[in-house]
C-alpha cells in the first residue's frame, strides 16, 4: 500500500483525536514542568476577519493532520449564543444524575463529543505563498491543480475550501454545507419529525393507559383522548418550532453567511438555496445511472465523497 493509500485509509477509518482532549493534556504536561514537543493546530478563524477571495494552481506543497474540532456556532466570534464550558456541563450531568435523570446526564456529556467534526487542517504551498487552514477530508497531492477559497493573513491564506474543479469535489470547513434558505428548509422537515415523534410517544402512553384501566376493546380511545392529543400536538409543534426557529436564527449569520461566501467564489448559483448533501446524492445517483459509481468504502478505488450516512461527517462533497 503506498503512503497516499494509507493517508486515506487513516482519514475514512481510523477515529481521530479530539483536539481539545490534547489541548488539556498540553497544558497538564506544561504546568507540571514536563516537555511537550506535539505541534498542535490552533483553532479555526471563525469567521474569517476580511472578504475571502478564490486562488487558482497548484500545490506545490501540501500536509495534513485529522482531528475532532469544533466547528458549530459558538465557534464563531460573531455568535450571540451563551457558551457552556466543560465544567458547566459536566455540572449540569451530575445534577441530572442526582435528581434520578442519568440518561438526560449521559445526553449532557456526551453533547460536547457530538458536537466535535472530523476535520483536516491542511498546510502547503500555493502560488508560492504558504496557506493553512481547517477543511473536510482530502485526496490532496503535491501537484495537483485546485481552487481554493481563503483568505490572506500576514503571511499566509487562511482556508475554507479546497475543490479539485475538474471532479467538481470540494472540502470544505464543516458545517458549511447549506445557504440558509436551504438551511431553513432542513430545519422545518426536522421540525415535523419531531412533532411526530413526540405525538407516537403520546399516544402510545395514552393507548397503554386507557388499555390498562379499562380492557381491549371496551374503550372509545379518541373520545377520551382527543382533546388531550389535540393540546399536546398543538404544545409539540410549538416546542418543536422553537427550536428550529432558535437555529436558524443562530445559524444563518454564522454558519451559512459563510457557507454562502464559499459557494458564491465557487461560481455555484443562488448560493442561498445551496445544499451540498442533496448535490452529492444526485451526482451519486447521476454516476450509478451512468455505471461509473464505486463505493466509497472501496480500498482500491480512489476515495470520494457520499451521501449515504455512514460517510456524512467527511465534510466533502460533490459541487
Amino acid at each position: 500500500m503506498t503512503s497516499f493509500e494509507q493517508k486515506q485509509l487513516c482519514s475514512r477509518f481510523v477515529k481521530p483525536e479530539k483536539l481539545a482532549d490534547l489541548r488539556t493534556k498540553q497544558e497538564i504536561e506544561l504546568m507540571n514542568g514536563r516537555p511537550w514537543t506535539r505541534q498542535l493546530p490552533p483553532p479555526p478563524v471563525l469567521p474569517p476577519y476580511g472578504p475571502l477571495e478564490k486562488i487558482s494552481g497548484l500545490l506545490e506543497a501540501f500536509s495534513y493532520e485529522s482531528f475532532r474540532e469544533y466547528f458549530d456556532v459558538k465557534a464563531y466570534r460573531t455568535s450571540t449564543l451563551p457558551t457552556i464550558s466543560d465544567g458547566q456541563r459536566a455540572g449540569a450531568a451530575a445534577a441530572a444524575i442526582a435528581v434520578g435523570s442519568p440518561g438526560v446526564g449521559a445526553v449532557i456529556m456526551a453533547e460536547s463529543e457530538s458536537s466535535n467534526d472530523t476535520a483536516e487542517y491542511v498546510q502547503g504551498i500555493i502560488n508560492g505563498r504558504a496557506f493553512r487552514g481547517w477543511v473536510g477530508i482530502t485526496r490532496l497531492q503535491e501537484g495537483d491543480d485546485v481552487e481554493m477559497v481563503a483568505e490572506w493573513q500576514h503571511d499566509h491564506y487562511e482556508v475554507y475550501a479546497i475543490a479539485l474543479p475538474k471532479e467538481r469535489i470540494v472540502s470544505i470547513i464543516p458545517k458549511c454545507d447549506m445557504g440558509h434558505i436551504s438551511h431553513a428548509l432542513w430545519r422545518i422537515k426536522n421540525l415535523f419529525i419531531l412533532t411526530t415523534m413526540f405525538m407516537f410517544m403520546f399516544i402510545l402512553v395514552c393507548f397503554i393507559k386507557s388499555l390498562n384501566e379499562t380492557g381491549w376493546g371496551n374503550f372509545d380511545f379518541w373520545k377520551e383522548y382527543s382533546f388531550f392529543l389535540l393540546m399536546m400536538f398543538g404544545l409539540a409543534l410549538a416546542f418543536s418550532g422553537l427550536i428550529a426557529f432558535s437555529a436558524c436564527r443562530a445559524c444563518a449569520p454564522t454558519r451559512c453567511k459563510l457557507a454562502e461566501e464559499i459557494f458564491r467564489l465557487l461560481g455555484m448559483k443562488n448560493a442561498s438555496k445551496v445544499n451540498l448533501n442533496k448535490i452529492t446524492k444526485k451526482r451519486e445517483q447521476r454516476l450509478m445511472d451512468e455505471g461509473k459509481w464505486h463505493d466509497p468504502g472501496d480500498k482500491s478505488k480512489p476515495a470520494c465523497p457520499s451521501g449515504k450516512f455512514i460517510y456524512s461527517g467527511e465534510s466533502w462533497f460533490y459541487y
